[in-house]
């Protein structure tokens, strides 16, 4: 090949050589470009989307009108995240340092858990005020507790304003017979001083004897009788004095037992309350539905006596209608009708109450006598046994002594004695003497407890208006309670 065309050729290779030498450069450049371009692409779509996670493009477009002010160097989620903190604190009273361990989904339903705790602590004393979002609205919640603090308080004044009154009238009764008392002492003071005086007289007068027959007898006889009319008067005014006395004291003992009365009827006003509502009846099934369900306590087996739901609860407890408890839930229990009136059906809104039972409390119970649950005139040997058994099973506390705490004492017949046996049964049966001292002791120990009862004003029933209380007149007749 000639030398020119050699030269030629071999730039010609140079420059082939170096276009593709730039080509590759090219091409590696480009797809290290795109390569990272996509990486770029899909780091910012991750963010987009835990962006949106946080805050859809409304939110993040009005953050600082629904975040507020933040401070400087601080977030809008930080900022959130505190104020959330703030008011759990406020609500449950925990340190802010411990909240900020916790999610503010865990924080906010364990405030409102505490909420609802603290709300079914309290019971049948609040009504719960509901939020705009189903939840409870605590300020309006405090405002109605608030007014019923406020209407008890009300309550508690009119009953200390009438508790003051009556004590104060027992404390002008018992001035009254101090009074009295005091001048009572001062007339009989003066009544033996009459006596000493008289005396003191008639020892002159012994001694005049001795020189002026009749004329120191008579004066002396004049003085005498001056003393006797004197202590005449002084003896009327004395009886005035003690009719005047037993007068006062017994205006005393019937104050005294106005006021036992009163304590008498408000205690037993304070149990003898309706425990729920009859929220619908079923007469074709003959059971009845109550607002009232395992949340109060309730179970199978619960009696209640049915009352008007317009009238107070009679004298006698005897009520329209008894039911028993068979079916329980959460907020409601259905009860089969034992006993009721056809003159006088149950109605929707009619009222149940179990003098034993309640919901919220226990109530202190002591038992004496002898029973007849079936009304045979035969007293059962049991008996007391299964009246302590029912109290027992509504949750009643029984009690061995009658003191200021009693709630009721439940009383069935006077135990008899029985018959003193002669010397010859009691040789053939020694232990007839012990039957006979324990039957004594026993109808001793009745009217003694009974006695007790009055003078500590503790309400008592008889055993047909206990039953009746308790809804359980119509099954008392089985051989057991349950």
């Amino acid at each position: 090949m000639p030398p020119g065309k050699a030269q030629q050729s071999n730039a010609m290779l140079y420059t082939m050589i170096t276009f593709v030498a730039l080509f590759i450069i090219a091409t590696t450049c480009a797809v290290i470009f795109y390569v990272k371009a996509e990486d770029f692409k899909t780091a910012q779509k991750a963010m987009e989307d835990r962006l949106k996670i946080i805050a859809d493009p409304g939110q993040q477009a009005n953050l600082s009108k629904i975040v507020g002010k933040t401070e400087s160097g601080q977030t809008a989620l930080g900022a959130m995240a505190e104020h959330v903190n703030f008011l759990v604190s406020v609500i449950t009273g925990e340190a802010k340092d411990t909240l900020e361990q916790r999610g503010a989904a865990e924080k906010v339903n364990n405030a409102n858990m505490q909420i609802n705790k603290a709300l079914k602590a309290m019971g049948q004393d609040v009504t719960v005020t509901g939020g705009q979002m189903g939840s409870v609205a605590l300020l309006k919640q405090i405002e109605n507790l608030l007014a019923e603090v406020d209407k008890a308080r009300g309550i508690a004044r009119m009953a200390e304003d009438e508790l003051r009154a009556n004590e104060q009238l027992l404390d002008q009764k018992d001035q009254d017979w101090r009074q009295a008392e005091q001048q009572l002492n001062q007339a009989k003071t003066q009544a033996e001083q009459k006596a000493i005086d008289v005396q003191a007289k008639y020892d002159e007068l012994e001694a005049l004897m001795e020189r002026s027959r009749e004329e120191q007898v008579q004066n002396v006889m004049d003085r005498l009788e001056e003393a006797r009319t004197q202590i005449s008067e002084k003896n009327a005014q004395l009886q005035a004095m003690q009719a005047q006395l037993d007068d006062t004291e017994k205006q005393l003992q019937e104050a005294l037992g106005k006021l036992n009365e009163w304590l008498k009827y408000n205690k037993e006003v304070a149990a003898l309350k309706p425990d729920a509502k009859i929220v619908r009846i079923d007469d074709k099934m003959g059971v009845v539905y109550l607002n009232i369900g395992s949340d109060d306590h309730v179970y199978v087996g619960l009696t209640f006596g049915v009352y008007d739901r317009n009238a107070p609860l009679p004298e006698d407890g005897k009520g329209k209608a008894e039911i028993e408890v068979f079916d329980v839930s959460n907020k409601v229990s259905i009860a089969r009708i034992n006993r009721s009136m056809k003159n006088n059906p149950i109605v929707p809104e009619d009222v149940v109450a179990n003098l034993v039972w309640d919901s919220q409390t226990s109530n202190q119970f002591m038992v004496i006598g002898d029973f007849d649950f079936n009304r045979d005139g035969t007293v059962e040997k049991d008996g007391i046994l299964r009246v302590k058994e029912l109290i027992e099973r509504w949750g009643g506390q029984l009690v061995d002594e009658v003191t200021i705490n009693t709630n009721f004492l439940i009383v069935g017949q006077t135990p008899v004695p029985m018959a003193e046996p002669t010397p010859e049964e009691m040789d053939a049966n020694p232990s007839l003497a012990r039957q006979y001292q324990e039957s004594l002791d026993r109808s001793k120990n009745y009217q003694e407890i009974m006695a007790r009862a009055e003078r500590l004003s503790v309400p008592v029933l008889n055993q047909s208006r206990f039953m009746h209380l308790i809804g359980y007149e119509s099954l008392a007749a089985k051989s057991t309670p349950f």
